[in-house]
Parts: structure tokens; C-alpha cells; sequence
């Protein structure tokens, strides 16, 4: 006597499975608008320190400087300190020219407020998820 377990196919239907995802690409589309408001709050700071550092002649490359949003996914978001590309002398006055040292306020901006930068966006982010620092 002999014994043959066959498997079975067995298909299973998930009620409400279209709302259970458009429920986890909200919280998805969520969780990147809270990175990127954190990434705005860091770059703030940056922006800041670069328009006081900023060396100015007529004061355009000063008055250009601004925050650039770059792409914002659930785990990372980024934002750019950036001047107006017209402004052919902007890289020139960050990273020097023949005759002519750098100042680099741009990466000074950066580079000098790392800890208060780090302390904006946790804490834009802890109050986006109700959690006090």
C-alpha cells in the first residue's frame, strides 16, 4: 500500500488590495515630502551662512543664490545651494581664476554648519513623525 500526497494549487484573492497599495504609495509619497521638508530646513542654514559669506562687488551673485530641490525618494531627499547660471563669475569667485584666489562660500557654507545643519533636519523630521528631540 502505498501513499501519494499531490500538492495543491490553491489561489487566494486579497479584498481591498487596490486600496492597500494606493495606502503604501501615500505613505511612501509621504515619507519623501517629510525627507525633503528635513533637506529644505539643513539647506536654509546653508543658504544663510553663503548669502552672508558671499563676497559682493554689485551684490547680483548674493541676490541669486538659492535652494535647488532635487529628487526626494521615502529614504533620501536632496537640496542644492545654488547662483544664477548667468552669472558667468560665480564658479570663478568659488573656486578662484588665474590671477585670482577662491573663496569658497558656497562649500564653507556647508562645510562649517555640518552640525547644526545634521540638528535641522533630524529635528524637522522628528516633528513631522510626532517625536519630540
Amino acid at each position: 500500500m502505498g501513499y501519494s500526497a499531490r500538492q495543491k494549487k490553491v489561489r487566494t484573492t486579497i479584498q481591498g488590495a487596490n486600496a492597500i497599495v494606493k495606502d503604501l504609495k501615500a505613505m511612501e509619497e509621504a515619507a519623501a515630502n517629510v525627507m525633503m521638508a528635513g533637506a529644505k530646513a539643513g539647506g536654509k542654514i546653508a543658504l544663510e551662512d553663503a548669502k552672508r559669506n558671499c563676497p559682493e562687488d554689485t551684490g547680483a551673485l548674493k541676490q541669486s543664490l538659492h535652494l535647488v530641490e532635487g529628487k526626494a525618494t521615502s529614504t533620501k531627499a536632496t537640496v542644492q545651494v545654488d547662483y544664477d547660471k548667468s552669472l558667468k563669475y560665480g564658479t570663478h569667485v568659488e573656486l578662484g581664476a588665474r590671477g585670482r584666489p577662491a573663496n569658497p562660500f558656497l562649500r564653507n557654507a556647508v562645510d562649517g554648519n555640518l552640525e547644526k545643519i545634521n540638528n535641522a533636519i533630524v529635528s524637522e523630521i522628528s516633528k513631522a513623525v510626532g517625536r519630540k528631540i
